[in-house]
């Protein structure tokens, strides 16, 4: 990781970011995300979904997402651990400030849902938070030490604060060019417990 200013992250067209800039922060590590060659980005989705073959317990359901807007794609994953009859779930929200996961049987069971993102259906049943192992984690950046820049709808914020969900692992997604020196943080913010790229699964430092 590449280390810097700990007060100012990058650059957009010349000029450094403040760390508290957050909407600036979420452009540029759009244009970063953006400008991974295709090649490269299945590269490196490969070796994602193989680590996290390699490394996630399958005791329990495991929390997937279904990617958007360049978001690194978890399907084949997800595939994979249906294969092995491992029990698996997805987001879906329910409204303006609570999403819920819900069991899948096969990637065949999304369908559109809030913000065009593929979700299960409405039959498809709820999971409890403690029954969830792990949630992979999406995000547009991520530090070293497990802060998270979402997308600023606070929806996995707000999942993790629930008390039931204290069990998770929290698993933050992403390219090596979206990890971060330092992110701004929040004290609604929940940190991720372990990083997930294409180098591997490392545990955060925070």
């Amino acid at each position: 990781m590449r280390h810097g200013c700990s007060t100012c992250l990058g650059c957009t067209r010349g000029r450094r970011i403040p760390i508290e800039d957050k909407q600036a922060l979420r452009l540029q590590y759009r244009v970063k995300r953006a400008a991974i060659l295709p090649d490269a980005r299945r590269r490196q989705e490969e070796a994602i979904c193989a680590h996290a073959q390699a490394s996630l317990q399958l005791d329990g359901f495991i929390g997937l997402y279904a990617a958007v807007h360049g978001e690194v794609d978890l399907a084949p994953l997800a595939e994979a651990l249906l294969r092995k009859g491992a029990k698996v779930a997805f987001p879906r929200v329910e409204g303006p400030a609570r999403m819920e996961f819900c069991a899948v049987l096969s990637l065949a069971d999304l369908h559109a849902g809030a913000y065009g993102i593929p979700a299960p259906g409405p039959r498809a049943p709820v999971v409890r938070p403690d029954e969830l192992v792990a949630v992979l984690v999406p995000g547009l950046a991520f530090a070293e030490d497990g802060t998270r820049l979402g997308y600023g709808g606070g929806f996995y914020d707000r999942y993790f604060k629930r008390p039931e969900a204290a069990s998770i692992r929290r698993i933050g997604v992403c390219f090596v060019e979206q990890l971060a020196d330092a992110l701004p943080r929040h004290p609604h913010d929940v940190r991720m417990h372990a990083l997930l790229t294409e180098r591997g699964l490392a545990p955060c430092s925070g």
